[in-house]
C-alpha cells in the first residue's frame, strides 16, 4: 500500500502556516489516482489553505506498479548521476517464477515519467537509451557540433504509436523544461537496440537497482 505523512509548510506569501501531504512510496495498483496526480504532477502542488498561493514541492518516492513488476526509486533532484549498481542491493524475494522485477533509480521528476511510459508498453529502458545514445552521437557528427551540444537538453521517450501500416515510438527534447521539437523513430530501430542488448554482457540484467540513464549507457559502451 501507499505511505505518507504530513509535513508543516509555511506559505512563502503570507506566512502562515499549513499542511502537506508528502508520499513516501506510492502503489500504482492500489492507487491509480496518485499515479496520476504524479503523472500530471499536481501531486507536488500545495495550495496554501489562507491565501491560496500555490508552491511546486518536490520530494523523494518509491514508485511500485505490482502488474508489470518494475520499482522506481525517485530522486526529485536533477543531480548526481553516477549511481553504483549495488547501491540498492535487492532480496530474492521480489523474483516471480522466471519473471523478474526491475528496479531502477530515476533523478528528476521528467525521467521518472519517461520510465513510467517506458514499462507502461512493456518496453526496455536499456534499449531506450541506447536509441537516445545513438542519436545523440549522429546528431553531433552530422551537424558537426561540439560534443556539449546536448548539454542543458534532454531527449525523453513519450508514447508508443499504434497505425495501422506504422508502429513508432515517439520521443520529445527540452530545453530548460519546455519541449523545443519531437521526433520519431520506428520499432525496426528499437528491435536493432534491443538485439544489442541481449548479445552484449555489458547490459545484462543482475537483480540490482540501475540508474540507467545517458551516462549509464555511455560507460558501458566505453567499457
Amino acid at each position: 500500500m501507499s505511505q505518507s505523512r504530513n509535513e508543516t509548510l509555511v506559505c512563502p506569501r503570507c506566512g502562515r502556516q499549513g499542511t502537506f501531504t508528502v508520499w513516501d512510496s506510492i502503489n500504482a495498483d492500489q492507487d491509480p489516482d496518485l499515479k496520476e496526480k504524479l503523472l500530471d504532477e499536481t501531486l507536488f502542488l500545495w495550495r496554501c489553505p489562507h491565501c491560496g498561493h500555490q508552491s511546486y514541492i518536490t520530494f523523494g518516492t518509491l514508485y511500485h506498479d505490482m502488474e508489470r513488476q518494475f520499482m522506481l526509486f525517485f530522486d526529485h533532484k536533477d543531480g548526481d548521476n553516477d549511481i553504483a549498481e549495488d547501491s540498492f542491493p535487492i532480496d530474492e524475494m521480489f523474483k516471480q517464477g522466471d519473471k523478474h522485477y526491475k528496479f531502477r533509480y530515476v533523478h528528476g521528476i521528467r525521467c521518472l515519467k519517461e520510465k513510467i511510459f517506458i514499462f507502461e508498453e512493456g518496453l526496455s529502458d536499456i534499449a531506450i537509451e541506447l536509441i537516445k545514445y545513438f542519436i545523440r552521437r549522429q546528431v553531433i557528427k552530422i551537424k558537426g557540433t561540439r560534443p556539449d551540444y546536448f548539454d542543458n537538453k534532454g531527449i525523453f521517450f513519450t508514447e508508443r504509436r499504434h497505425e495501422e501500416d506504422n508502429d513508432e515510438l515517439v520521443f520529445t527534447v527540452t530545453r530548460a523544461e519546455k519541449v523545443v521539437s519531437e521526433f520519431s523513430v520506428s520499432m525496426d530501430l528499437y528491435e536493432q537496440c534491443l538485439q544489442k542488448m541481449w548479445l552484449d554482457e555489458r547490459f545484462a540484467e543482475h537483480g540490482t537497482v540501475k540508474n540507467v540513464c545517458y551516462e549509464w549507457i555511455d560507460a558501458k559502451m566505453k567499457s
